[in-house]
């Protein structure tokens, strides 16, 4: 199917029959053409600015009807692409649909772009918090449930996908449906990469929280151990952040060069929620063997999930997010990462791997997002704060060495990290197996025009 392009002729053509503005002064177009991983370049025709679902769809039913390249885009945090143009195509931005809407005893409405940030402040009004909370609330909820959602209660609740209740959206016809788990269009949006439809509205699931949390933070030299200790203590904590850290003692010789002689240490970090009386998390780490227990703290719940925002600000102070983010993120069997994990860490270049984080997965899911064929399965991530261009290639390059060495072991990605340049068709039917017959089939059901398409999901 051959497209056409959004050229000043159809520009004008649309607003004059519709109405409405894009947007395509040069200013708003070097805005739209990258996104956080800042590795990819690609300048839209034009952009358009919905205020309301009713222009939303009058776009899509003008785009569909004269097969022109629509790409959907949240806040931009992806980084291959996912929310980049095609040559010619149209960026829809949906930063005005930003509101919570309606708080009910187990769940909350909220419109696509709003932030999980927001959607918590309303939650906690009535002491609740979604399952799972990403790691960077400041991320959009239709963006995290477009890719999947991981985050430091998965061990418990799997993916944030797995716990929306319903959604609203716009399909490649320009036909706006309220969809709930039973229905192929609802599962297509999960983890669809915005290939499917817009989603609008989302309805996320709640569960009651309580006021306070108590963190340990205890640290391992013991790799094996640390393993264990993880294992154990899954059934006794609300919360579990699990990191591997290089701890740099000099430089050791490779050849005619030198190189940081690195020691990784092995992070656990384990939360409970309370609401009066402090836990005595000595019960907790009783049958641990950590190396340390290196901190102990008490915080309302309301600032533990907001934990990692002052690591965002401090990134954005430094001037490291403007720098290159090659972000990477690897579902991989816990029996194969205890046997690999050791050699991987000691062929990561620190500058890359300042922070390696291991995240136990329950396999709750929902949609296209793609997970080992395990029982015990973890996320593997590398979230460097920024990569300056000196150091870009020699990560894309651990990228790549991470990926023929997981993949091949039965590793699926995590679709919002770098995935490489030109990922081939060949790469999706690997990736998605046996569901690429439904990845194709409900791309042609749900945007029988194919319309709407990405720098990373061209058609």
């Amino acid at each position: 199917m051959s497209f056409n392009q959004w050229n000043t002729e159809r520009i004008k053509q649309y607003e004059d029959e519709t109405g409405q503005a894009l947007l395509s002064d040069e200013q708003t177009l070097v805005f739209f053409s990258q996104d956080f991983g800042k590795l990819i370049q690609s300048s839209p025709s034009a952009v358009f600015i919905p205020q309301t679902t009713d222009e939303l769809q009058a776009l899509i039913v003008y785009a569909s009807q004269h097969q022109l390249p629509v790409t959907i885009r949240g806040n931009g945090l992806s980084q291959c692409g996912q929310s980049l143009p095609v040559p010619g195509g149209l960026t829809l931005s949906m930063q005005q649909f930003n509101k919570p809407l309606e708080l009910t005893d187990d769940s909350i409405w909220v419109e696509a772009n709003t932030t999980w940030a927001s959607l918590l402040e309303v939650a906690l009004e009535k002491n609740q918090a979604p399952y799972v909370l990403p790691y960077n609330c400041n991320l959009s909820v239709a963006g995290v449930l477009s890719a999947g959602g991981v985050g430091a209660s998965s061990f418990k609740h799997g993916a944030i996908n797995a716990h929306v209740k319903a959604l609203e959206v716009v399909d490649g016809k320009g036909e706006k449906h309220r969809v709930e788990r039973h229905s192929p269009l609802f599962q297509a949006c999960l983890s669809g990469q915005g290939r499917f439809a817009v989603i609008t509205k989302v309805c996320i699931q709640l569960r009651p929280i309580k006021a306070q949390v108590k963190t340990v933070c205890l640290v391992y030299t013991d790799q094996e151990q640390w393993f264990r200790d993880i294992e154990k203590a899954q059934g006794r904590v609300d919360y579990m952040e699990t990191f591997c850290s290089p701890s740099i003692q000099g430089a050791k010789s490779v050849g005619d060069r030198r190189v940081p002689l690195v020691q990784w240490l092995f992070g656990l970090h384990l939360s409970v929620e309370y609401e009066k009386n402090s836990p005595d998390l000595g019960e907790v780490i009783a049958h641990l063997d950590p190396w340390h227990v290196i901190n102990t703290q008490e915080e309302r719940n309301s600032a533990y999930l907001l934990r990692h925002n002052s690591r965002f600000e401090m990134m954005k102070m430094l001037g490291q997010w403007e720098l290159y983010h090659p972000w990477y993120e690897c579902f991989i069997s816990t029996a194969v990462l205890k046997e690999h994990l050791s050699s991987i860490l000691q062929e990561l270049p620190v500058h890359y791997a300042n922070l390696v984080h291991i995240v136990p997965m329950a396999k709750k899911k929902e949609g296209f997002l793609m997970l080992p064929d395990e029982d015990s399965i973890c996320s593997f991530m590398i979230l460097n704060p920024g990569v300056p261009l000196p150091l870009k290639d020699s990560c894309l390059q651990a990228i790549q060495d991470l990926d023929r060495r997981l993949i091949q072991l039965g590793g699926k990605r995590y679709l919002s990290g770098f995935l490489g340049n030109g990922v081939s068709d060949d790469y999706w039917k690997h990736h998605f197996g046996e569901q690429h017959a439904a990845w194709i089939e409900l791309k042609n059901k749900c945007d029988p025009a194919g319309i709407f398409q990405s720098f990373l999901h061209p058609q």
